[in-house]
């Protein structure tokens, strides 16, 4: 009899979440290749390679992208093929470059690399969340395994003040650690757990913490403040707390490009930088002059002086979005995602084929 009134029990508690996990498997919940674990044996962070799959956000799946990770296990429509010897050209990045959330075939890099078929060849790296000091790991890596003509790297506002361990502590990616008075890059070990892998089979699991972003709550409601006007909206520091901040990561910038060389064996006519737009204060000129001292508008504009004065080419894609927008209203990510949507992608596609770097590596 106990065991019968157990059984009844459990199965009364089990059958709403069955029947929940059965109603979500008929819906398009996001299911991407989880990264692979990262250790002294693989420093560099990459996904499991050769996966489709379905990418969807938001709770009603508003954006949903049909998407690949390569032979490399990155997020590219083609796979790479270090023993070519036409031009090839490194795209490296964040999620930005990753760009799960448009079709496999429409990131900037990948318009790039079907404008340059048979001539030569555009790859890109990018993982969610990397910041310059892991774009420095990422093209080491590039640069000792398919040795690019040249290389550019997307950098966007949050990429500054994270490569300092002292503020970003995220598992499988390198930072920038303080030695006395100098950096050094230290490796954050990550490997998914058994229990990790076995909830990714629920696709309830999955929509809950990919569609809901519930492990990113805290995050993405810092990173959606960090595009406002209002720079203490964004840090949510005292001024010297973010005075404080703005001088580590001005340290920061300058050891990035003391190392780019070193990382890439390449001259500063083969390197180009090209930064996001201080969105959304961009869509409008009185918010954008209200960001004008924010953290971000300070440091893309510190940024560009230092890559300026070591020769480097610079894409500002503020002018380029703003130009487009003021034509037709356009708007460059999605109403639920800061990330580039399908033309923003295309202009940013557009403005490094225009670059002198592009143009020298294909011409």
């Amino acid at each position: 009899m106990i065991l019968k009134t157990t059984f009844f029990y459990s199965v009364l508690i089990l059958l709403p979440f069955l029947i929940m996990e059965g109603v979500f498997r008929l819906l398009p919940v996001s299911n991407p290749p989880y990264i692979l674990a990262v250790s002294s044996e693989n420093p560099v962070a990459h996904f499991q390679p050769n996966v489709d799959y379905l990418y969807s956000s938001g709770w009603n799946f508003s954006i949903r992208a049909n998407k690949r990770s390569n032979n490399y296990g990155y997020i590219n429509l083609s796979d790479y093929h270090p023993e070519e010897a036409t031009p090839l050209l490194m795209v490296i990045g964040d999620s930005f470059v990753e760009s799960h959330s448009i079709d496999a075939g429409k990131s900037a890099a990948e318009i790039l690399n079907a404008a340059v078929d048979g001539k030569g060849r555009v790859y890109s790296i990018g993982l969610s969340g990397a910041p310059l000091s892991q774009y420095l790991v990422f093209a080491e890596f590039s640069r000792t395994t398919f040795r690019p003509n040249a290389m550019v790297f997307v950098i966007i506002g949050n990429d500054f003040d994270e490569s300092l361990l002292k503020y970003n502590f995220d598992p499988r990616f390198h930072y920038f650690e303080e030695n006395g008075d100098q950096f050094v890059l230290r490796r954050v070990d990550y490997e998914i757990s058994t229990v990790k892998k076995i909830l990714r089979n629920s696709a309830f699991v999955r929509y809950v913490f990919w569609n809901l972003q519930a492990g990113y709550i805290r995050e993405n409601i810092r990173r959606f403040l960090c595009r406002s006007e209002d720079p203490q909206a964004c840090l949510r520091e005292t001024p010297a707390a973010l005075e404080q901040r703005l001088k580590d990561s001005k340290r920061a910038v300058d050891y990035f490009f003391d190392q780019v060389p070193i990382k890439t064996k390449l001259d500063s006519r083969s390197v180009v930088f090209l930064l996001d737009a201080v969105r959304p204060a961009m869509y409008s000129s009185e918010a954008l002059l209200k960001a004008e001292n924010s953290y971000v508008a300070q440091m893309r504009r510190y940024f560009m002086k230092q890559a300026s004065s070591r020769g480097y080419e610079v894409i500002d894609m503020q002018p380029a979005f703003i130009r487009k927008h003021q034509l037709d209203n356009s708007r460059f990510e999605f109403s639920t995602d800061g990330h580039w949507n399908e033309l923003g992608n295309k202009i940013v596609a557009e403005e490094i084929r225009n670059s002198a770097v592009f143009t020298r590596v294909f011409q």
